[in-house]
C-alpha cells in the first residue's frame, strides 16, 4: 500500500469504525505485531489495514525466506533469536536446514573467523568446517575447490506467507480486525493521532503504527527525515527438480555477494553484486526487471557446481528497503503523540521487532540499547538526500551495520 499522510480536521468525516490501535500494513511485522497485541489482556480493541491481506504486495511476498541469526550487530542478533524461536511455533512455517557461509580466498577465511568467534560470544553454535564438509551438507550449492565454510546449525529458512498467514489467523482469533482498503490519511488534532482515513472509512484511534515497509518514506511528513530507501534487488528460481532425499542448509558467498538455497522443489539464487539502484514501487514490491541483473546473476551462478544444472526459470526484481546504518527503524515518533513504525525490518527480524514494540505499545520497560538503536528518529536533523546515498553506498555490504552504542 502507498497511502499519503493528509492532516484532517474533525469534521471531515464521520467516524465509521474505533479502535485503540491501527496497525497499518498487513505483512509480516504489521501481521506479526497484531498476533502480539491480540495476545494481550489489557482489553484494547486492534484494527489492521492493508489493501489486501489474501496477497502479499508488499516484500513479505517475495522474500527469499533466508534467516541466518548472527549479524555483527547484537542487537540484530537477539531479534533473530526471538524470531526464530517464533517462527518454529508455526506449523510448517521455519525449517531448521542451518546456514554455510563460504570462503573462496584467504581474506575470507580470515572474515570467517572473526564470525564466528563473535557468534560465540553471544552463545550462537557455529563451527568451522572444511570445504568437503559443506559440500558433503549442500552437495548442489557448493564446489569443491573452496577453502573454509562456517556452519550455524540454528540457522534455517522461512516460508513468510505461511508465517504470516499463521499470525493473521491467530489475531483474528482473538478479536483483532482486519480491515481491508487503502490508506488515504493520517488524522492528527494538534500534536496526537487521532486515527486513519481509508477508502472503507474513517477508524479512529489514539494509536496508529506504520508498518507499510518499502512505502514508509512517502507517507507523511513527520518534520524528521524517514529514510526507508526502496532498491532493486535481482532474485531467480531455477527448473523444478524433485525433492532431495537430504536437507540442504542454505548457502551464502560473503565475498561475492551471493546466497543460494534449495526451496524444495527448485533451487533459488540472489545476488548484491549490482550496483545500488533506488525503486520508486507502486502497488506491489515487485519491480521491473534491470538489464544490469543477466551479468550478475551469470556471475553468481559460476559459484554453484555445473552438475547442478540451476538455469533461470523465472527471474525478478524483489523491491526491500535499506537504512543509512542497515538498521531498522522501529520505535515512538515523538512529535505525533500515539505515532509509531516498524519499517525496514526483513524477515529475519520481524517477529522479534514486533515484540519489541508491543512491549512499548503496552508502557512496558524496554531495553534502552536496543530502543535506542532502531529509533526511528536517530537520523533527525540531516537531509533526506544525502541518507538516500549513504543507504544506498550501504546496498553492496547489507550484512554490515552501523549500530550505535
Amino acid at each position: 500500500m502507498s497511502p499519503n499522510c493528509l492532516q484532517k480536521t474533525m469534521s471531515d468525516m464521520a467516524s465509521q469504525h474505533t479502535s485503540h490501535i491501527v496497525i497499518i500494513g498487513g505483512g509480516i511485522v504489521g501481521s506479526a505485531l497484531a498476533y502480539f497485541l491480540s495476545t494481550s489482556e489489557d482489553g484494547k480493541k486492534v484494527t489492521a489495514i492493508d489493501r489486501s491481506f489474501s496477497r502479499l504486495n508488499g516484500s513479505t511476498g517475495y522474500a527469499p525466506g533466508f534467516v541466518g541469526q548472527f549479524n555483527e550487530s547484537e542487537v540484530l542478533t537477539r531479534l533473530a533469536i526471538d524470531s526464530v524461536e517464533e517462527y518454529s511455533k508455526v506449523p510448517e512455517g521455519f525449517d531448521h536446514v542451518g546456514g554455510l557461509e563460504i570462503a573462496t580466498s584467504n581474506a575470507g577465511v580470515e572474515n570467517l573467523k572473526m564470525r564466528l568467534a563473535s557468534a560465540k560470544e553471544r552463545g550462537l553454535e557455529a563451527e568451522m568446517i572444511s570445504s568437503q564438509q559443506a559440500m558433503q551438507m549442500a552437495p548442489d550449492l557448493v564446489k569443491d575447490d573452496n577453502i573454509l565454510a562456517l556452519h550455524f546449525p540454528g540457522d534455517g529458512t522461512a516460508n513468510p506467507s505461511t508465517i504470516t498467514a499463521f499470525f493473521q489467523s491467530e489475531a483474528r482469533a482473538r478479536g483483532v480486525h482486519f480491515l481491508e482498503g487503502d490508506v488515504t490519511g493520517i488524522r492528527r488534532v494538534d500534536d496526537r493521532v487521532n486515527g486513519v482515513m481509508t477508502s472503507a472509512g474513517f477508524v479512529q484511534a489514539e494509536t496508529v503504527v506504520l508498518a507499510t515497509g518499502i512505502w514508509a518514506k512517502n507517507l507523511c511528513d513527520f518534520d524528521l527525515p524517514v529514510p526507508v530507501i526502496p532498491v532493486a534487488h535481482p532474485y531467480m528460481y531455477g527448473e523444478h527438480h524433485k525433492p532431495k532425499t537430504y536437507k540442504s542448509p542454505f548457502v551464502r558467498f560473503p565475498e561475492h555477494h551471493v546466497y543460494a538455497r534449495d526451496h524444495g522443489q527448485f533451487f533459488g539464487l540472489g545476488s548484491y553484486d549490482h550496483k545500488p539502484l533506488a525503486e520508486n514501487p507502486e502497488d506491489t514490491a515487485l519491480g521491473n526487471w534491470k538489464e544490469d541483473f543477466d551479468a550478475t546473476l551469470d556471475r553468481a551462478l559460476q559459484l554453484i557446481p555445473a552438475n547442478t544444472n540451476l538455469v533461470p526459470r523465472e527471474k525478478f526484481n524483489g523491491i526491500f528497503s535499506v537504512t543509512p546504518d542497515n538498521m531498522p527503524l522501529v520505535g515512538e515518533i515523538p512529535n505525533v503523540k500515539g505515532l509509531y513504525m516498524a519499517a525496514a525490518v526483513w524477515v529475519t527480524h520481524a517477529a522479534g521487532c514486533a515484540k519489541f514494540l508491543t512491549r512499548m505499545l503496552k508502557g512496558e520497560r524496554v531495553d534502552v540499547t536496543m530502543q535506542k538503536a532502531l529509533d526511528p528518529t536517530r537520523f533527525q536533523g540531516r537531509d533526506m538526500k544525502s541518507l538516500e546515498r549513504v543507504s544506498l553506498h550501504c546496498y553492496n555490504s547489507i550484512y554490515s551495520t552501523h549500530e550505535r552504542s
